[in-house]
């Protein structure tokens, strides 16, 4: 399953929010599919692919005190429409 993710951190902790990533680690059951960050906030929008629930838990666990985080469960347009024919 496809989950959209939005990070925004505090103010003042770019520098700590920058390291953590450098050092992030893959976590078997979550893929990465895309990244962006945005350019006039400090907000990073990810689109993860998830074969284990728990993954996701892991993954998002250790950025809780450096901001804020959304998910929210996605699919290709193409796809919704299909179903909703």
């Amino acid at each position: 399953m496809l989950f959209m993710t939005m990070f925004q951190w505090e103010p003042g902790k770019t520098e700590e929010v920058m390291q953590m990533r450098t050092k992030e680690t893959h976590h078997p059951g979550r893929k990465i599919v895309k990244e962006w960050i945005a350019l006039e906030t400090n907000l990073v929008f990810r689109l993860v692919e998830i074969t284990d629930p728990a993954a996701l838990l892991k993954a998002t666990s250790g950025w809780s005190d450096l901001g804020y985080i959304e998910m929210h469960p996605v699919m290709e347009s193409e796809e919704a429409l299909k179903l909703l024919k």
